[in-house]
């Protein structure tokens, strides 16, 4: 039988009991006592400036402090924990507490209602149990059975049989036999005596509690020193339960220092080596820039981290949430080349969140479009030819046996090589630099100047929310309610739209263009623009789309030619005009422009006369439609009328399309 179908009955023979045995009665109220003051709302109490939290109307206590300057083997604990009650040690809460509480640092999406609901029955069954522990309940209900008279006896067997928990005088028995009470009776009596199966749900409801836990989860940064919450936070990306701080300590009170002067740069320490954590210089330029740098770890990229002072510059400057992503994806070379790219552009008055975005936009495309610069200025400069080439070769030039350089080619697969090629022949020569990263650097700040542009009236709280995958986080619906602002109206701000194509600044639809562009060796003028780029982008796709799909329809139907059922090039019916499209070149057209699958799906058919397509459109509004039809026994049969992108049209505009077709049936009749 399920606890929960107990309840009811224990909660009635509970109340029973209490009325009539005072030893009872006083056994709920020392229960009572404690517990009749707690409530979701005094359960997790913070007090920032102390690093603070009082737990459960401040029955226990967690201390945080910061490491002092002392040898860390005579550092007591940053974290001091009160877990006692008038003398007695709560050991049942503070596990819980230390071990199955969780705080949640890079993981940000909401959790999971029936996980929030497990863990608030769990700590409120915690709770309850460790009081009846401290009030010692259980062997106070042993005590009772031991010395229950015969009157008591019969009394309690009366409401256990009528409660249905038993069929017999099970304890007037075992004191008219002087017996022992069987275990099984003693575990279902200590169990009915238990606060929780007199109160249940009453006490600490469930959604409050769910509730007020949650946002416990979430208040780390409150309680925590600030240096603390940085060290954490980048050691556990994701979440860490207070046993995990504890075990901790040792590395926090290595990077507090550092956490303190320099907490930007934190990210960083995760790739270097622990033994030198202890370094006042960890965190200094110099470590950047040094090709025989000590402190990186071994599966570190490629010496040095940067290859120029400008950039390591620009990197200082950065803010938390940017340098954390680099040092996060540093180990690809692209990242490297993208940031190098940025640091020549004047980023000192964007959000870091811009930052970020155009960093991850380019993360990847960067490197092809830094190697076909370097290729056009390698040939133009004869760079494999130079005094400080010493290491790599062309593909395709002539190497004798002894020469040990290894072959390259314009290649993404050697974009180490590229860069210190570069690296080797510029040397300190900045102004060539700048020249090889020029155009990538104008198409980067293109990208950052249009998300400037079109966030400038967003209010700060949601600068947060630019990238897609943040609208998953647990307070974004709740910012964009503060400012009254739809998601969709939200997401409207972050669309590229000309004619009849749109899509999202952070799709890679322009990235692909950028890449081909790039091939070219185009030169990318100071003034260029996203849009412009976009605009670009659009017929370049647009470009590649018909060729794809003519070189598919021309191939399948090279030689096909059929009769268009109407004479004339455009109909006038009903203010509306209809053209058919006769020709392959108009099919493809049309499909392009509606976004849709006429040319791809329907070219056999209206080849083989089985189907004829029209474009429809308005002569008073501005409304373009694909209509579709069967051609069975030389008469039309209406089959579709949809917009762009396959949206269906309204029935009025449909009944429109078929008194079209019942004309056009009746005119194809006269002609016969």
């Amino acid at each position: 039988m399920g606890q929960d179908r107990l309840v009811p009955r224990y909660q009635w023979v509970a109340k029973q009991l209490f009325r009539s045995s005072k030893a009872l009665n006083e056994i709920f109220q020392d229960q009572l006592n404690i517990v009749t003051d707690l409530n979701a709302q005094n359960m997790f109490q913070i007090d920032q400036e102390r690093y603070s939290v009082y737990i459960a109307n401040g029955l226990f206590q967690l201390q945080f402090s910061a490491p002092t300057s002392t040898p860390a083997s005579v550092q007591s604990s940053i974290l001091s924990c009160d877990f006692n009650y008038l003398g007695q040690k709560a050991e049942l809460v503070e596990e819980f507490i230390l071990h199955d509480l969780y705080f949640l640092t890079g993981d940000l999406k909401p959790q999971h209602s029936l996980f929030l609901r497990q863990k608030a029955q769990q700590f409120r069954q915690v709770l309850l149990d460790q009081v009846y522990l401290w009030i010692d309940g259980a062997e106070r209900v042993s005590i009772f059975l031991k010395q229950l008279s015969l009157l008591q006896a019969e009394m309690i067997d009366h409401l256990m049989m009528k409660a249905d928990f038993y069929q017999s005088t099970v304890l007037t028995d075992c004191v008219i036999n002087e017996s022992q009470v069987p275990e099984p009776i003693i575990q279902m009596l200590q169990d009915i005596c238990s606060i929780q199966g007199v109160c249940a749900d009453e006490f600490l409801p469930l959604q409050p509690l769910m509730e007020c836990l949650d946002d416990f989860c979430f208040s780390a940064a409150q309680f925590l020193p600030r240096p603390m919450y940085r060290i954490l936070a980048l050691s556990f990306e994701e979440r860490f339960n207070l046993n995990e701080l504890i075990e901790h300590q040792d590395d926090i009170h290595l990077l507090y220092r550092h956490a303190e002067e320099k907490s930007h740069l934190l990210g960083f320490v995760r790739l270097m080596r622990r033994e030198l954590w202890q370094r006042d210089d960890l965190l200094s330029k110099h470590n950047f820039l040094d090709l025989s740098a000590i402190v990186w770890q071994k599966k570190v990229a490629k010496l040095p981290l940067f290859d120029y002072p400008r950039v390591v510059n620009w990197l200082f400057k950065q803010s938390a949430e940017v340098l954390d992503w680099i040092s996060a994806n540093i180990q690809q070379s692209s990242v490297r080349v993208a940031v190098t790219a940025l640091s020549f552009v004047d980023s000192s008055q964007v959000h870091p969140q811009i930052i970020l975005a155009t960093l991850q936009y380019f993360q990847h495309s960067s490197a092809r479009m830094f190697i076909q610069s370097c290729h056009y200025f390698a040939m133009q400069e004869a760079w494999f030819k130079h005094e400080n080439n010493y290491t790599v070769i062309l593909k395709g030039q002539t190497q004798s046996i002894e020469d040990q350089r290894i072959a390259i080619s314009p290649s993404i697969l050697y974009l180490d090589e590229w860069m210190a090629l570069m690296r080797n022949v510029a040397k300190t020569d900045d102004h060539m630099v700048k020249q090889i990263y020029l155009r990538l650097s104008r198409v980067m700040q293109a990208y950052m100047l249009h998300l400037y542009k079109i966030t400038q009236a967003l209010p700060e709280d949601l600068m947060g929310y630019l990238r897609p995958e943040t609208h998953q986080n647990r307070d974004f619906y709740t910012v964009l309610q503060r400012y009254k602002m739809q998601l969709d109206q939200f997401r409207q701000i972050f669309y590229l739209r000309h004619r009849y194509t749109r899509v999202s600044v952070f799709d890679a639809y322009i990235c692909d263009y950028l890449v081909d562009y790039f091939t070219d060796n185009k030169i990318v003028p100071k003034s260029i623009t996203w849009m412009g780029l976009f605009h670009q982008a659009v017929y370049w796709h647009d470009q590649i789309q018909t060729q794809e799909i003519m070189s598919k329809l021309k191939k399948n139907f090279a030689l096909a030619v059929w009769q268009p059922i109407t004479l004339i090039k455009k109909i006038q019916f009903s203010d509306w005009c209809f053209e058919e499209l006769s020709d392959l070149e108009r099919i493809i057209e049309e499909s392009k422009r509606c976004h849709h699958c006429l040319a791809a799906s329907y070219a056999q058919q209206i080849v083989d006369g089985e189907y004829v397509a029209f474009h429809m459109s308005s002569q008073t509004v501005q409304q373009h439609m694909t209509l579709g039809c069967h051609f069975r026994e030389g008469k039309l049969i209406y089959d579709q009328l949809e917009y762009s992108n396959n949206r269906k049209a309204e029935a009025l505009v449909v009944e429109v399309a078929v008194q079209f077709i019942a004309w056009l049936n009746s005119q194809l009749s006269l002609l016969k």
